[in-house]
């Protein structure tokens, strides 16, 4: 069922038509459609909604943003469940717009001027069949670093022969125009990655256009379609698409497309051949803690725990900022890799938390900004102006403003989160993290053939681990090592350290 635009029918049609697939989503499509709502743009822009027949209160929720919002939104409402593919078809069918901006329902965007950036782009690069920003890639379980999901060396204006060997191109991110595509071929509906096969379409017909910031941000959660697969999982998947796309393409791009089957099937003889050297190897239910880079999917190694190793997370450091019942205070020194979160304490020891405002760069934000503008019932509030903070040349100003509520004295201390991937800056660190994992509870260690070279970088570390563990496992597809038990003269050797 399409619940209709009740708008004017003289209303010219919008520039822009935003997209959103959603099922089972209550814990995130109130900030999806939030951030589409809190864009600013010089044209019309219009929000359609497909809800799959949801098990749970998430139609409940589009419809309550539907009703406060008619003239905007428009809701697809499915008797049943269609899937994914059937409601994105309707949804493109129903879409009004010269340029299509898609948002999942699990995924936000953070900047206000979204829309209207990548419309100005498209406009000034007619040669343009789509563009894209960057987005965050965060991780719903906090198991690692929220990390961008393009890399640093992506070029402005790409091409079509870029996009084959992987997708850079997070699906919150992209813009494109309507009119390129024409009807969809049925076949696509059946693919598993249906937004790279999307970009790859759009790209037949145009260059692909890039905007170097962060607006949006791609959440991963073991409920998504693609996240809940393993590595080995992934890659099989990767190589079927790629097959498939062949061969739907006429074999337009079979020289290239070739290049990267064999890469891929290169990378899973190697995943799997490390996963069965590694359950010959480890005994049941070991905690093994394997070395990874933020961004690698562990192995799938079934009855075991595996933990990441070195720990990449974001570090945080806390200091005092201000003091005083009431007052205001400029911090000029708001970083665009860094969350502030400015905390207001009172009570007689200072140690009560009365109020707490979370700044960032608008380029890099990690969710909607949170301030306590209203006062408590205490009467107590601080707020930060503006925030998000605009980017400078290196660093932002923002202003914070502040009460007690009651003239009682109060400290503000700004906890600051750095969400950059940070590895140990050399052995010492690296040994700590190890031996910390390993007082925790790790059994084994795990180096993957593909990080052999990580050894060589911490030498330290390498020496830790042959004067004080057992080497378990040495073949071309990793290393194993037993931190079970550590020799009495390893331990003499550590605490000489």
């Amino acid at each position: 069922m399409t619940v209709p635009d009740s708008s004017p029918a003289t209303r010219p049609h919008p520039r822009v038509s935003v997209v959103t697939n959603t099922y089972n989503h209550e814990r995130y499509i109130a900030q999806a459609v939030e951030s589409a709502l809190m864009q600013k743009a010089q044209f019309d822009y219009e929000i359609l909604i497909g809800e799959d027949c949801s098990s749970d209160s998430t139609r409940k929720i589009v419809c309550e943003y539907a009703a406060r919002n008619p003239s905007r939104i428009r809701l697809l409402l499915h008797p049943s469940n269609v899937g994914g593919p059937a409601s994105f078809k309707q949804l493109l069918a129903e879409s009004r717009g010269e340029f299509v901006s898609i948002l999942e329902g699990d995924d936000y965007w953070t900047c206000p001027d979204k829309l209207q950036k990548q419309v100005s782009f498209l406009d000034q690069h007619p040669e343009c069949a789509l563009c894209f920003h960057n987005a965050l890639r965060i991780y719903e379980d906090g198991s690692r670093v929220p990390v961008v999901y393009t890399g640093a060396g992506q070029t402005r204006i790409s091409a079509l022969e870029d996009l084959w060997q992987h997708n850079f191109i997070a699906t919150c991110t992209a813009m494109f125009r309507k009119d390129v595509l024409g009807d969809f071929p049925e076949w696509y509906y059946d693919l598993p990655l249906g937004d790279w096969a999307l970009w790859i379409l759009c790209a037949q017909y145009g260059k692909i256009g890039y905007i170097d910031e962060i607006l949006g941000v791609h959440r991963i959660h073991s409920r998504g379609l693609w996240s809940g697969l393993d590595s080995i999982q992934k890659l099989e998947g990767l190589i079927a698409f790629y097959e498939t796309m062949n061969a739907n393409l006429d074999f337009r791009f079979n020289d290239i497309v070739e290049h990267w089957v064999s890469a891929r099937r290169k990378q899973l003889a190697g995943e799997c051949a490390l996963v069965e050297a590694a359950q010959r190897t480890l005994p049941p239910a070991s905690v093994v803690i394997v070395m990874s880079r933020a961004y690698d999917d562990p192995p799938p190694l079934k009855g075991h725990q595996v933990w990441a190793f070195p720990d990449p997370l974001g570090k945080q450091t806390q200091r005092h900022f201000a003091s005083g019942s009431v007052g205001s205070a400029e911090a000029p020194w708001i970083g665009a890799d860094a969350t502030y979160d400015f905390r207001l304490f009172g009570g007689v020891a200072r140690d009560k938390l009365l109020a707490s405002v979370t700044v960032r760069q608008n380029a890099t934000p990690l969710c909607s900004p949170v301030s306590d503008k209203e006062p408590r019932k205490s009467g107590a509030f601080i707020e930060a102006s503006p925030n998000p903070v605009p980017p400078g040349t290196k660093y932002g100003k923002t202003t914070i403003n502040w009460s007690t509520g009651d003239g009682s004295p109060g400290i503000i201390y700004v906890a600051l989160e750095d969400q950059r991937v940070h590895y140990p800056a050399n052995s010492g660190e690296a040994i700590e993290q190890l031996e910390t994992l390993r007082a925790k509870g790790g059994e084994f260690l795990l180096v993957p053939r593909k990080l052999f070279s990580w050894l060589e970088e911490y030498v330290g570390l390498k020496e830790h681990l042959d004067s004080h563990y057992r080497l378990a496992q040495d073949d071309e597809t990793c290393l194993i090592y037993d931190l079970r038990e550590m020799p009495s003269e390893g331990r003499l050797g550590m605490a000489a350290r």
